[in-house]
């Protein structure tokens, strides 16, 4: 009976805050509660925002968004990245809004409700968010007109085309943004040259893809050329030119080569096309025959037929008004008196494929 006392007392020590019954005398759950800070947060927080772009540090580094976000989630989000919640805290709620604001500093409120031990906690604190405005190293870099590597577009004995050009554009403006999303590529300028295009890219690694991306889609080649500029940290810093050279026939040309007519409709690297004698599909190696454009698809007029059989048409020439006899390509489907494209070339006269087939 004595020992069962003792242990009675002992499991009814008061807590030294409201003197409930605790097993060792230490606070009970509901003033333990009531007594822990579920949150913590500095008074005064400082944001580094760049002026230009609208980015901000964070986790120690620059991020950014599509556009730069409004001061006020700013400033929400920071307060919510600096808030602490006690490791005790359970099913914790924060609600932040903005109270009072000027250019550069908001007022924020903060209440956190949480359950310590089954018991409901609630803290409230103010917070000062200075926003403090300066330019990040990417946007100082774009003014600055920094580049690490320049991206040359030409094409062997002619001028790139205007799509060429333009798919060039598209491309590096792509690299920049949608498939890197690195903030530290980008498109610094572009350079409409003799011969061609120059693009100028903030790192070397942007202006490779771009070199890539052109001659898988137009063939040809390039080479890398890299130039030491200086040094920094110890390490070399280097600039590399990506010299692309397209080819010179492009779909559309009409090339003579080895006693033919090629229509060129692909040149990925061997030149693919319809022989306009025959209308028969080719293929022709860079190793095989000369070659000499005769004239582009674009160029053809329509001419009328005069005569038609299964080997011969008679066409009409529209640059001569005489009449001449043709093979027949077996794309001519047509019958006499009617119209029909036609190239004339100082080989002569083509039929060409309607452009619509």
């Amino acid at each position: 009976m004595l020992l069962e006392g003792v242990y009675r007392m002992m499991a009814s020590v008061p807590c030294p805050e409201c003197g409930a019954p605790t097993s060792e005398g230490e606070l009970c759950d509901e003033c333990y509660a009531d007594g822990l800070d579920v949150a913590a947060l500095s008074d005064e927080i400082e944001v580094r925002v760049c002026s230009k772009c609208g980015s901000y540090v964070r986790d120690g580094g620059w991020t950014s968004h599509g556009e730069p976000l409004p001061d006020d989630e700013l400033a929400v989000a920071a307060v919510k990245d600096e808030l602490g919640v006690h490791v005790e805290a359970r099913e914790p709620r924060v609600e932040v809004s903005v109270e009072s604001r000027d250019p550069n500093v908001l007022r924020l409120g903060v209440e956190t409700v949480a359950y310590v031990r089954g018991y409901r906690v609630e803290d409230e604190r103010r917070v000062r968010v200075v926003l403090r405005r300066e330019t990040c190293p990417t946007c100082a870099k774009r003014s600055g007109g920094y580049y690490e590597s320049v991206v040359q577009i030409r094409a062997e004995g002619r001028d790139p085309t205007e799509e060429e050009t333009e798919r060039a554009l598209e491309h590096a403006y792509e690299v920049a943004g949608r498939d890197y999303g690195d903030r530290d590529t980008f498109v610094t300028k572009t350079e409409e040259v003799r011969g061609g295009l120059d693009i100028y890219m903030s790192t070397s690694n942007a202006g490779m893809q771009i070199a890539r991306r052109m001659t898988e889609e137009y063939g040809g080649g390039y080479d890398d050329t890299a130039t030491l500029v200086g040094e920094k940290d110890g390490e070399e810093l280097y600039r590399v030119t990506y010299a692309v050279s397209l080819p010179e026939f492009v779909p559309g040309d009409v090339v003579s080569t080895d006693g033919t007519a090629l229509l060129v409709t692909d040149n990925d690297g061997i030149l693919k096309g319809v022989d306009l004698r025959t209308g028969r599909r080719r293929s022709v190696s860079d190793a095989d025959a000369e070659k000499e454009l005769i004239g582009r698809v674009d160029d053809a007029e329509e001419a009328t037929l005069v005569t038609v059989s299964d080997d011969e048409v008679q066409i009409l020439d529209p640059s001569t008004y005489e009449t001449v006899t043709v093979q027949r390509p077996s794309f001519l489907v047509a019958r006499q008196g009617e119209e029909v494209e036609v190239l004339s070339t100082n080989e002569g006269v083509f039929p060409v494929p309607n452009k619509n087939s």
